[in-house]
C-alpha cells in the first residue's frame, strides 16, 4: 500500500522526506490505523536508502504518535490515528466559539497536518532547561503549592518588568497583574472598563476568544476594518463619533487572524484619536517578540502619556501555552478594580510554574530560546509563501506576515459555504474558516494559514492539498467571468 518516492536534489533530508509522504498517507485515508509497515531493511532496500534513514522516519513518526512499534510484530499506523470522525461545527451556524472548540478538538487528533491554530511547536520547547528550573524549586515546593499572592509570584513580576523596560515601556513590579494566560487579561480588562451593553472597538477580523467575551459580558463590538498598515481610520473616527466606545482592542504586532501588523503613522493616529474622545485602548501584544524582521514600531503603551493604554502578553506564543501565564500591565486608575475582579474569577495562578518561569528569564534562556525559534518560524513562513505562490490558483490572495503565526488567505465568496473545510478534513488537513473572525460580510472567502506547528515539507503537503480542493471548487462552481474583485 505505500507508495514513496525520494529525491537526493531535495533540500529536506531523505528521513523528513519519507516521514511526510507517510503522514501524508496516513492523513488521506490511505494508510488507516492498524496498517503494516514495511520493515526497515526491506523499505530501506526499496528507496535505495541506509537503514539509519528508515529508522530516523520511522522514529520521528513514532514520537509524534503517528506509528507504534512492537517487537516481535513489527510497525503499524497507530491506533489513535483518526480518519476525520470528528463533526465539524462549519457549515452549520458557525460562531467564535464553535470554531475554537473545533480547533481545540482537531489539535488532539492524530492524523490530520493542522495548520488551525496559532499556536508554538511542541518539538521547539525547550523542556529540558525548564524542568532544571522546576526541580531545583524542590525544597520550596511546600510554599509554593499554596496559594499565592494575587499579583503573581514577586521573582516573575520583576522579571516582567525587565522584559519591559527592553521595549521602552516603563512599570514597577507593582504595576504587574500576572494571569491565567492572555485571555484571561482581555476579560479582566474589560469588564473593568466596560459595563453591558457598552460598545467596544474591536478590529474586522479580530482574535476569536475577544468575540466570545463580549459576547459574555454583555457588550457590543463595532468592528473597524483591517487594511495592509492597519484599522480603516476613517471608519475607526465614524464608529467613535456615532456610539462613543468605551475601549478598543487591538492585536497591532502581526496581527491575529490577518498577521498585518499597524504602521507607526497610524498608531500615533490612534492615540490621538483615543485622547480627543477619552477613548481607552486595550493593547494585546503576545506575537511582539516573534518578530521576523527586526523589532516592530513603538508600541502604543511605549507612547502612552496619560496611562490610556491597558497593555498585556503573554508566554503561551514566544515559549509554551501550557505554563498558562501571561501579565496585564495595570494602569494606575484601574488598579483595584482589575484585582477586585482577579479575586472574584481565580485568586491566584500555579505558583510553582511562575517561579519556574522566573528564574529561566532571570538566566537568559528566554533570549537563547528566541533567537533558537524565531529563524524556524521564519522559514517556515517563507515556505508557506512558496508553497502558496506554487500551488494557489490565480483567484487567492494571502498576507505575507512579517512575524507571529498567522496568514490570512482570501479566495472568491462563491465556494460553497464550510465545503472546502469539511473538504479538507477528510483528506486529513484542518484550517479555520475566516467566517468565525467576521462580523460583517466582506464579499469573499477567507480562512486563516498558521505556520508555527508543522514541518516545512509539511506546509507544503497542506497547501498543495488545499490548492487542489481549492481548485476543483473553482473549476465547478464558479465562471471565472463572475470573481469578484479584491479590494
Amino acid at each position: 500500500m505505500l507508495d514513496l518516492t525520494v529525491s537526493r536534489d531535495n533540500k529536506p533530508p531523505l528521513y523528513r522526506q519519507i516521514a511526510e509522504q507517510i503522514k501524508t498517507q496516513i492523513s488521506n485515508g490511505r494508510l488507516p490505523a492498524n496498517s503494516r509497515l514495511p520493515t526497515v531493511r526491506g523499505l530501506a532496500r526499496s528507496l535505495g536508502v541506509t537503514r539509519l534513514t528508515v529508522q530516523n522516519a520511522y522514529a520521528e513518526l513514532q514520537a509524534d504518535g503517528w506509528i507504534e512499534a512492537t517487537v516481535g510484530r513489527g510497525t503499524f499506523v497507530s491506533t489513535a490515528v483518526q480518519q476525520m470522525s470528528l463533526q465539524p461545527t462549519v457549515g452549520q451556524y458557525l460562531t467564535p466559539d464553535s470554531a475554537i472548540n473545533d480547533m481545540l478538538a482537531i489539535n488532539q487528533v492524530i492524523g490530520v497536518r493542522s495548520m488551525a491554530m496559532a499556536h508554538a511547536d511542541p518539538a521547539l520547547f525547550p523542556l529540558d532547561v525548564f524542568w532544571r528550573q522546576m526541580e531545583r524549586l524542590r525544597p520550596e515546593a511546600n510554599q509554593l503549592f499554596s496559594y499565592g499572592p494575587i499579583q503573581g509570584d514577586a521573582a516573575l513580576r520583576v522579571e516582567i518588568v525587565k522584559l519591559l523596560h527592553e521595549d521602552a515601556i516603563q512599570a514597577s513590579p507593582d504595576d504587574i497583574l500576572v494571569t491565567s494566560g492572555a485571555i484571561q487579561s482581555i476579560s479582566l480588562a474589560t469588564a473593568a472598563i466596560a459595563q453591558p451593553g457598552d460598545a467596544v472597538l474591536v478590529e474586522q477580523p479580530t482574535f476569536l476568544a475577544v468575540l466570545n467575551i463580549l459576547k459574555a459580558q454583555g457588550l457590543r463590538p463595532l468592528h473597524v476594518p483591517m487594511q495592509l498598515d492597519g484599522p480603516d481610520l476613517e471608519r475607526m473616527e465614524q464608529l467613535i463619533s456615532q456610539h462613543r466606545p468605551r475601549c478598543y482592542y487591538t492585536v497591532a504586532n502581526f496581527h491575529n487572524p490577518t498577521g498585518y501588523s499597524t504602521s507607526a503613522a497610524k498608531r500615533q493616529a490612534i492615540l490621538q484619536l483615543a485622547q480627543q474622545h477619552n477613548l481607552l485602548i486595550i493593547e494585546d501584544d503576545i506575537y511582539g517578540k516573534l518578530g521576523f524582521a527586526g523589532p516592530p514600531p513603538p508600541s502604543y503603551k511605549q507612547q502612552d502619556t496619560s496611562d490610556r493604554v491597558l497593555y498585556l502578553s503573554s508566554f503561551s506564543k514566544m515559549l509554551m501555552p501550557g505554563l498558562r501565564v501571561g501579565y496585564l500591565l495595570m494602569p494606575p486608575a484601574w488598579r483595584d478594580q482589575l484585582l477586585t475582579l482577579r479575586r472574584a474569577t481565580d485568586l491566584c495562578g500555579t505558583g510553582i510554574l511562575q517561579r519556574a518561569l522566573a528564574h529561566f528569564l532571570q538566566e537568559g534562556e528566554l533570549k537563547k530560546h528566541l533567537r533558537r525559534v524565531v529563524p524556524i518560524y521564519r522559514e517556515r513562513r517563507d515556505a508557506l509563501m512558496a508553497s502558496l505562490g506554487r500551488w494557489m490558483p490565480t483567484a487567492v490572495r494571502w498576507s505575507e506576515p512579517q512575524g507571529g503565526f498567522s496568514c490570512w488567505v482570501s479566495l472568491p465568496r462563491r465556494l460553497p459555504p464550510g465545503l472546502l473545510y469539511r473538504q479538507a478534513l477528510e483528506n486529513g488537513f484542518a484550517f479555520t474558516p475566516g467566517e468565525a473572525y467576521l462580523m460583517e460580510e466582506t464579499g469573499h472567502e477567507h480562512l486563516r494559514l498558521c505556520f508555527g506547528n508543522l514541518s516545512t515539507e509539511g506546509i507544503e503537503a497542506g497547501v498543495k492539498l488545499l490548492a487542489a480542493l481549492i481548485q476543483q471548487q473553482l473549476d465547478s462552481t464558479l465562471p471565472r467571468s463572475d470573481w469578484l474583485p479584491y479590494v
